[in-house]
């Protein structure tokens, strides 16, 4: 296997102008703030009617942080932490609406069924460190350059 040292430099340059793509231009906080709460309500009010009537799938509670990051990026222009964090704390109260939405089957303790293992690990945690990560740090920059809207 060969390495040429100019591709390396190359990744190199083409990820720090990515980064400085991302950082420039200005941030409209009051939209970026908005995008979040959006983002968090529409996913989890979609995550709370599928789970109600088709089925709980928690992992997929991830989606309600990552919309919301990634829509208080696209509204606000570009990423900022006080935006991570409304999104982090939106999806994160999402997700319990959602669970409220949801319900326990008969018979079983509402906490009981939502405190599983599976779901503190996707719901309580990964779901608000991805809100955060997509709209605090950037991160999903390059998905939002894919997207057609």
């Amino acid at each position: 296997m060969n390495f040429d040292i100019n591709q390396i430099r190359n990744a190199a340059a083409a990820a720090s102008s990515s980064e400085d793509d991302a950082s420039t231009g200005e941030l409209n906080l009051p939209k970026a703030i908005a995008g979040a709460l959006v983002g968090a309500l529409v996913t989890g009010l979609l995550y709370g009617v599928v789970g109600r009537f088709v089925a709980e799938f928690s992992y997929l509670a991830v989606l309600i942080g990552s919309a919301s990051g990634l829509l208080a990026v696209r509204l606000g222009g570009k990423a900022s932490p006080v935006a991570g964090g409304v999104a982090a704390a939106a999806s994160l109260a999402m997700v319990l609406a959602a669970k409220v939405l949801v319900g326990a089957p008969g018979g079983m303790s509402w906490i009981s069924y939502h405190t599983t293992m599976f779901d503190i690990i996707f719901c309580y945690l990964a779901n608000p460190i991805a809100a955060f990560v997509a709209g605090g740090t950037g991160a999903g920059r390059g998905l939002l350059r894919r997207l057609p809207f």
